[in-house]
């Protein structure tokens, strides 16, 4: 592949020492010119603002190396590696694009990163979230190709990241990608859609609900519902959801492991939870096949309601603003709750 480009060489990433952005769009770029065919990958190293902030740029400094040598290692000789920017890495992979291949490929890549670390911070987990398209498949010319494997990363970060999303137009055409300034406004005008459904109707049993389904169709999220003291009410299950079936958990087992910061409680992968004192919780989970949940107490002051519910079949990383919405949701039932001097389970 190395003499397909020019000067490669001299285009170095300072820090991880993989070809710049500017090599990898050349080496594309030139096998559009020749119809060859290959595929286009876009990484994105996970959560690692959140390293940044906790732990200093010194450390995300090192992630960033771990994360580049691995993704040079994993790929060997199958594919040009280049880094995008920041915590973004590109992907050439030449002369595979057929489904299955591809899709080997990247669950290949995705699994080199199981217990990846650095030495001296083994706390922090990484993990990745890819997005490719495929030439000819997918488009004829670099900026199609580079907008649908954006699409295809972004839809990977909507569903929890760390996965890979091979962009299938029929699946992912229609999303649209915000700007920075696009996805405050659109963050706005979320929180206020929330108020809107909890409040253009006549009573919090048929507010509550209309939450949920916007919720759902919104975050993709297996199923989504409200733990009562009793009783799971209004529960949604995502359409393409492998559970069909969702029951109340004891609110003993949620209670004690609810954060006082947060008023959250969230597993990412129910399988590798191993906390002492946990396994009644972990068994409750598992009997119905959650993979990973996550709790938001419903409250207002001192008093707490019950829980808003989100669970999924597979792992998922609970994202911010994921978490922040389910937060805000939840805070504005309980906030109507009291108003309305009703418990949870009067709205059943």
């Amino acid at each position: 592949m190395k003499e397909e480009f020019n000067n490669a060489t001299e285009k170095l990433d300072y820090l991880t020492h993989l070809y710049e952005r500017s090599v990898i769009e050349e080496l594309a770029r030139n096998r559009i010119q020749q119809k060859k065919a290959f595929s286009l990958l876009l990484i994105d190293v996970d959560n690692f603002k959140n390293v940044n902030d906790g732990y200093g740029h010194a450390v995300g400094d090192k992630i960033i190396v771990a994360v580049a040598n691995k993704l040079k290692e994993a790929t060997g000789d199958n594919g040009l590696v280049g880094r995008f920017g920041g915590d973004e890495f590109m992907i050439v992979v030449p002369n595979i694009t057929e489904y299955e291949e591809i899709w080997q490929f990247c669950r290949d890549l995705y699994k080199s990163f199981d217990g990846l670390s650095v030495p001296e911070y083994p706390d922090i987990v990484i993990t990745i979230t890819v997005g490719l398209s495929r030439f000819t498949i997918d488009g004829d010319n670099y900026e199609t190709l580079f907008e649908k494997a954006d699409k295809a990363l972004y839809r990977g970060k909507t569903k929890g990241r760390g996965c890979f999303i091979i962009y299938l137009d029929e699946k992912h055409k229609d999303i649209k990608l915000l700007s920075s300034k696009d996805a405050a406004v659109n963050s706005m005008q979320l929180h206020n859609q929330i108020f809107k459904i909890l409040t253009r109707r006549n009573n919090l049993s048929q507010s509550v609900p209309a939450l949920l389904k916007f919720l759902s169709t919104y975050m993709m999220i297996d199923h989504l519902g409200i733990q009562g003291k009793s009783k799971l009410l209004f529960s949604v299950i995502y359409p393409i959801s492998k559970i069909k079936e969702f029951k109340w958990i004891d609110n003993s087992l949620i209670s004690p492991n609810i954060s006082e910061s947060m008023g959250t409680f969230y597993v990412n992968e129910i399988f590798n939870w191993k906390l002492a004192g946990q396994e009644k919780m972990r068994d409750a989970a598992d009997e119905q096949k959650i993979a990973a949940f996550c709790y938001t107490e419903i409250s207002y002051g001192k008093t707490v309601y019950g829980y808003l519910r989100a669970d999924t079949g597979e792992p998922r990383i609970w994202q911010n603003g994921t978490m922040d919405l389910l937060i805000t949701c939840a805070k504005a039932i309980g906030m109507m709750l009291h108003e309305a001097k009703l418990e949870i389970d009067d709205l059943a």
